[in-house]
């Protein structure tokens, strides 16, 4: 049996894509009435009945586009609509859009609000986690939960997947505009779709055709790492765009080139785009493919799926994560992960403006910041675990080490610093998980920053410290023969994120950090 690491994953993605899209590399011929290459002009359009006629032309065909396809027919996707509300939970109703009478036979309630949730490529509507949002969200409201299966369209060619999305949008706004009339409304503020993948591209064609068609527009529209293939440095009516909603918010788990390995779109397109810890490479993605089958109960094609899709994938948990979050799930505006880390970005604002909560409860800050006169779009980072419950605290410390004449005979040490976060100042309350801090040389008199992530203390009033010492054999400098690996700490200030609280510690009578035995620091000490 062949190893598989992570550093296959890239190369075995792309082998499992080149199979999958080979039916796109056929003689051109075949695909007379469905296929454009670049540079080539066509007045050529298909019609779907009400669903509208698409063109083939730009923008749909561009450099950064060189193939585009006609949707398929409808019976060949069998896109199905089903309908869940807290009185129908666990069976949902198949709603028949072919039935004149199919929003009040079908029991939607069109005064309440709506979401709607759609999958991406090679999934359908049964996948888990769209019911296991659904359900979080009825949890949270009385509302109507549709999900939009599209099954049949979404099997490969990808190309062709990408061409069914744009019908199966149209059809989706003709049933939600079917809803606002039932309602007697025009306003579709309380309807909101929640698309993962191509799915995300597919809610912006809801809005995109609400707004074309009928004058109406979409409250709310989440992209859940957004398909990048296709969509890449193009813009509406091709890609999901902040003008699809009153609110668009993007959550970038897989953000970079797709040559790299990566699925999810990188360019910031909505009124807020998330990046959580940076957007590209999500914590335990890194795990070797043992992991992820046994994570799936041995499951070939699931554990496969997961190990390749790890970080596309995580979009969707982190959302769901946030419907009933165990911690306050706060964001902050910055121009980069790195200075996030550095500790450059940590002033909310005047007003709060650069801080948002991510995922479900963020369009109730982003509505405070547009009623104060913000409008302008935000990238948004935070830090999060690498298993369920995601959430967590931020805090900024600031370590100072001791100038004074022990500090400056004993020297610099190499290693790393552990932090926990006490509730109670004698270590007996609740405490969060222990978290690494910066890891490297240590010099008398130098200042150290970095912004870390574990629980979430409400109120912090005591930091537990442990000196881990790193000794290598082959660098002498490490080698501690006639003296213990120690640091001499001067102070250690911890900002909270998410409470505003700011707090200095000491050690006690200036006693120095041993290495591996920790040492509880209080505010009385200093």
């Amino acid at each position: 049996m062949v190893a598989v690491g992570p550093n296959n994953g890239s190369i075995i993605f792309h082998t499992l894509m080149y199979v999958l899209n080979q039916s796109i590399l056929q003689d051109e011929s075949s695909y007379s009435y469905y296929y454009m290459r670049i540079g080539k002009e066509t007045n050529a359009k298909k019609c779907y009945g009400i669903y509208g006629c698409f063109e083939l032309s730009s923008p749909w065909t561009s450099e950064n586009r060189p193939v585009s396809l006609f949707p398929s027919e409808l019976n060949e996707i069998e896109p199905n609509y089903f309908l869940y509300t807290r009185k129908i939970r666990n069976n949902p109703i198949l709603i028949n859009v072919n039935d004149f009478e199919y929003v009040e036979n079908s029991g939607i309630q069109p005064n309440k609000p709506t979401y709607i949730i759609t999958h991406g490529y090679i999934e359908g509507g049964s996948i888990q986690w769209i019911f296991e949002i659904g359900q979080d969200i009825l949890d949270q409201e009385d509302a109507n939960i549709i999900v939009v299966d599209w099954h049949g369209g979404s099997s490969p060619p990808y190309t062709q997947a990408v061409a069914n999305t744009r019908l199966i949008g149209s059809m989706t706004a003709h049933l939600l505009h079917d809803i606002a009339q039932a309602a007697n409304s025009k306003s579709l503020d309380h309807v909101y779709c929640i698309g993962h993948s191509l799915g995300a591209h597919l809610c912006g064609y809801v809005g995109y055709t609400l707004q074309d068609e009928f004058n109406l527009t979409l409250g709310r529209i989440t992209g859940l790492d957004p398909a990048e293939p296709h969509f890449s440095k193009t813009g509406r009516p091709v890609r999901l765009d902040r003008s699809a909603a009153k609110y668009v918010d993007i959550i970038h788990t897989d953000a970079s080139q797709f040559i790299r390995g990566n699925l999810g779109i990188s360019e910031s397109i909505g009124h807020v785009d998330y990046f959580p810890n940076g957007g590209t490479n999500q914590p335990g993605c890194d795990k070797g493919l043992a992991h992820f089958l046994n994570a799936e109960n041995g499951s070939l094609l699931r554990g496969v799926k997961s190990y390749l899709g790890c970080n596309h994938l995580r979009a969707h948990q982190i959302f769901l994560d946030s419907i009933k979050p165990k911690c306050t799930y706060l964001t902050i505006s910055c121009t980069s992960m790195q200075d996030f880390i550095a500790g450059k970005c940590w002033d909310c604002g005047v007003n709060g403006e650069k801080c948002i909560r991510f995922g479900y409860h963020g369009r109730k800050h982003y509505k405070k910041l547009y009623g104060n006169g913000m409008n302008q779009s935000l990238n948004q980072y935070f830090i999060t675990g690498s298993e369920a419950p995601y959430c967590r605290g931020h805090y900024r410390i600031t370590v100072k080490i001791a100038d004074n004449k022990v500090s400056q005979e004993h020297g610099g040490e190499i290693g790393q610093l552990i932090f926990t976060l006490h509730s109670s100042s004698d270590g007996r309350g609740h405490k969060s998980a222990p978290v690494g801090f910066v890891s490297g040389f240590y010099v008398p008199g130098g200042f150290y920053v970095k912004v870390v992530a574990t629980d979430e203390i409400k109120l912090i009033k005591a930091i537990e410290l442990e000196w881990r010492y790193n000794s290598t054999l082959f660098n002498p400098l490490t080698w501690r023969f006639f003296s213990t690996p120690k640091i001499f700490l001067s102070k250690v200030t911890v900002e909270s994120l998410e409470s505003g609280q700011r707090l200095m510690v000491c050690p006690k009578e200036e006693r120095p950090l041993i290495n591996g035995i920790s040492q509880l620091l209080i505010p009385s000490y200093c």
